[in-house]
């Protein structure tokens, strides 16, 4: 079962205690701590340590900063120490944060506001007066993190537990909204999906009918008229211009020949027995030669004109002659 990781951050050497108390809290909560000195980070040969630890914050959910009055170690990339930088990362990956400032420098970091435009400001608990401009910078940020100033690290512990409570509280609470509503949300979303489905099907038609406007397409009116005379009463023909009606004709064994008055097309198929003759209109096409979907039936009949006769070739006998 996965578990949430939290990502404990700050310096070291000054407040080692206090982090492997947390990291003991959290390991009792069935939780997973992740810190460098428990090997929680995973080390790579292509990246610097400093940038692994950057990088296994992108994995975890929450990050606990614990800020003292020591400035740590300094970032090989900018000006700010490496936990500053931890937690930059985690507000940029928009984690749950958590920040904890030692109240000492807390309180003193008001007298700094007050202050810090006379450049005459010397802290006297925090080692250096970037912690201060550090903070300054949380205290502004627009993404707003609880910011908690602690005395010892039973402060941090009893802190952790009424979030996590809170957090699941409100967990509980969302969840009870969702049942509650679901039905509604359910039937919106499958009503939006339907929609969705829907355009997007109207939309592929009309490509695909731009993409292959030629020979296969819908089965137009006038083709089933055609079709029927053709005793093709079980076909259907996908034919969509004059080039394509041609190719289809001729591998029926009908002849095209000289255009007749008012007809862009004469079809002529003779047998031993019978006569067909199919005679299409200009009408029936646009300057293209491309076959237009008529559906009046009246008008239909002078512009597709069919004529089928039989041929009295045989002998006295009823014997066909050679």
């Amino acid at each position: 079962m996965a578990v949430p990781k939290i990502f404990i951050s700050s310096t070291y050497y000054d407040l080692r205690q206090e982090r492997s108390a947390i990291a003991d809290f959290i390991k009792s909560l069935g939780y997973d701590p992740v810190m460098h000195e428990r090997a929680g980070v995973t080390y790579t040969q292509n990246e610097t340590l400093e940038k692994d630890c950057y990088n296994e914050i992108q994995n975890c959910d929450i990050l606990i900063c614990i800020i003292g009055n020591h400035f740590g170690s300094s970032s090989a990339d900018n000006n700010n120490s490496i936990t500053m930088n931890e937690l930059n990362a985690a507000m940029r990956d928009r984690k749950k944060i958590f920040i904890f400032i030692m109240k000492d420098v807390y309180l003193e970091n008001t007298t700094y506001l007050k202050n810090k435009d006379n450049g005459e400001f010397m802290p006297a608990f925090a080692d250096n007066i970037k912690i201060h401009e550090f903070i300054a910078e949380l205290r502004q940020a627009k993404i707003k993190n609880p910011i908690i100033p602690f005395e010892n690290t039973s402060d941090i512990i009893e802190n952790i537990k009424l979030q996590f409570a809170g957090m699941f509280q409100r967990l509980l609470e969302n969840e009870a909204k969702i049942t509650s509503s679901t039905t509604i949300n359910d039937l919106q979303e499958t009503t939006d999906n339907i929609k969705t489905v829907f355009s997007d099907f109207i939309r592929e038609q009309e490509q695909f009918r731009e993409k292959f406007n030629c020979s296969v397409l819908v089965n137009k009116f006038p083709l089933q008229i055609i079709r029927n005379y053709l005793g093709l009463t079980k076909s259907f023909l996908y034919l969509n211009d004059i080039g394509t009606i041609d190719e289809f004709m001729e591998l029926l064994g009908f002849e095209i020949s000289q255009e007749a008055p008012d007809k862009v097309r004469v079809y002529t198929k003779t047998t031993l027995i019978k006569k067909q003759i199919l005679k299409l209109s200009e009408n029936l096409f646009d300057e293209n030669g491309i076959l237009l979907d008529i559906r009046n039936r009246e008008e239909l009949k002078s512009m597709i004109v069919w004529e089928e006769s039989n041929i009295s070739n045989f002998d006295d006998d009823g014997e066909i002659p050679f």
